[in-house]
């Protein structure tokens, strides 16, 4: 078969990491070996973004994704995951051949015959999802995209659960993403292009990843979906501190995509107290001050040194 390159699409805390567990349990899917990133997840084309100074037009809230810090880091970070996985890698100067041979190199590698990639930041950014749209347009490979989404509420509480952040204002990011995702698709020919469920891989995963391995023209491999656990599925329904009505414009979108009204029903609940809101305000900001100062100076130090730029 042809060299494939697949890149699943979603929104953060969507399932995304235990998609890409089960699918490459597949013998002829692989991702990469290495990242600067938690995951194994590249961040190569949000990166490529930054590094070739989109306009700030093109990202989340029209202004630039400042999560590497400033362009120098973006470019370290994406050295060093080129780098370590081809540590002969020649760092060409121009940002954007850069971009675009670090990641033909990394698909001529890991493409045997089919090269899988998630990184969930992508989809926030329409700078982004255009320079990769660029890419799959030139390449001489086979280029698939599988789009995953979760029902908005479960998407929210797991990330009020991991990031402290705010659903009622989350939620609104989620329908900019689902938004850009369908854009997406609509720009990319029919057969290039599967959209799946979370909830799908949940409950009947030996269907989806039938589905899966037919649009990648793959034989079927029974150890796919054996991973897959329903533990976290509705969580937030018993959670008294998770009190998210979603809007009616979010609703609106999650019916497109199949999510009946049942299954976008928060039960009320009581409102929590002054003193937990503050608690939870607090933890977000210690949570984002430490990893700002990871991601944004920590670990661009340690690849700069290593890889002696």
């Amino acid at each position: 078969m042809n060299k494939t390159v697949c890149i699943l699409l979603s929104d953060k805390r969507s399932g995304s990491t235990l998609f890409q567990r089960e699918i490459c349990k597949h013998p002829q899917i692989q991702t990469v070996d290495y990242s600067s990133h938690t995951y194994l997840e590249t961040h190569h084309w949000l990166k490529g973004a930054v590094i070739t100074k989109a306009s700030a037009e093109g990202f989340s809230g029209k202004k630039v994704y400042g999560g590497y810090g400033t362009l120098e880091n973006a470019r370290s970070y994406t050295i060093d995951t080129i780098r370590g996985n081809i540590p002969d890698f020649e760092v060409p100067k121009d940002a954007k051949e850069l971009i675009f041979k670090g990641w033909d190199a990394l698909c001529e590698k890991f493409a045997q015959p089919v090269f899988f990639e998630k990184s969930p930041q992508y989809i926030a950014h329409w700078a982004c999802l255009s320079l990769l749209l660029e890419w799959s347009r030139q390449t001489s490979y086979q280029v698939k995209f599988i789009g995953l989404t979760r029902n908005p509420l479960s998407v929210q509480y797991s990330a009020f659960q991991l990031f402290y952040t705010e659903p009622e204002k989350r939620q609104f990011g989620w329908l900019e993403n689902q938004k850009n995702l369908l854009t997406f698709k609509s720009m990319v020919p029919k057969e290039q292009f599967l959209s799946v469920k979370y909830e799908d891989l949940i409950s009947d995963p030996k269907s989806l990843f039938t589905q899966v391995f037919d649009f990648l023209g793959l034989p079927q491999n029974n150890s796919s979906g054996s991973g897959a656990h329903a533990k976290s599925l509705e969580k937030w329904k018993e959670d008294r501190q998770f009190t998210l009505q979603l809007d009616p414009m979010v609703k609106q979108l999650a019916h497109y995509f199949g999510y009946t009204q049942a299954e976008l029903f928060n039960p009320p609940k009581p409102e929590p107290s002054a003193w937990t809101k503050g608690k939870r305000k607090w933890e977000a900001k210690v949570n984002l001050f430490k990893t700002r100062l990871r991601d944004r100076v920590v670990t661009p130090l340690r690849l700069r040194m290593k890889n002696k730029q």
